[in-house]
């Protein structure tokens, strides 16, 4: 068990750290913390990472299924695999890694709406610059949303651009571009429709 655990496990970690440019700033967005375009950097090595998860993987399947001979005291020999927990925890890592791995492609994402009754409803179009995947987007409408005043944040990554939805008498958009900017990307302001 234990020669299997540290290839298993430094696969899981490697698919992990592979995925901390869309992983990271959905968690950041969920905690509330800033600084979301920092998991950016991970990006460029993604396809190594990704490489060395499937090599580690690979050790780790070798060494569970190889066959093994085992010598006994009275000199005879038989040969044996590895046990059923070993093969759950490779298989188990795997799954672990596969998940990481496509994360990106998942879709998952945050609430990006408060229950905030607005009084004086604005709203404006941002362009957003910086955004490497849909992560990034979601954690962008996570941190939004959190603003006390902001009624719904959608950020589109493909476009590079969102929608926020706030209460004038509670928010600038001033603040809406500083929040951004504080995850470490750039906006400006395409349209802004002000409120009644």
């Amino acid at each position: 068990m234990q020669k299997m655990s540290l290839p298993a496990f430094g696969s899981v970690m490697t698919a992990i750290v592979a995925s901390l440019c869309c992983l990271g700033p959905v968690l950041v967005a969920l905690l509330g913390v800033g600084s979301i375009g920092a998991f950016a950097v991970f990006e460029s090595y993604r396809p190594y990472l990704i490489g060395a998860t499937g090599v580690l993987l690979g050790a780790a399947f070798y060494i569970v299924y190889k066959k093994r001979e085992v010598r006994c005291e009275d000199g005879t020999c038989k040969i044996e695999d590895a046990g059923k927990w070993n093969k759950i925890g490779v298989w188990s890592a795997t799954f672990l890694a596969v998940i990481a791995i496509a994360f990106p492609y998942l879709g998952v994402a945050p609430p990006s709406s408060t229950n905030v009754t607005v009084q004086s409803k604005a709203v404006v179009s941002l362009g957003i610059e910086g955004m490497d995947c849909k992560a990034c987007a979601v954690g962008i409408e996570g941190s939004l949303a959190s603003i006390h005043g902001v009624h719904k944040a959608r950020i589109n990554f493909e476009k590079g651009s969102g929608v926020v939805e706030y209460d004038s008498t509670l928010v600038k958009p001033d603040a809406l571009i500083g929040r951004v900017k504080e995850n470490g990307f750039t906006a400006t302001i395409i349209e802004h429709k002000k409120g009644n």
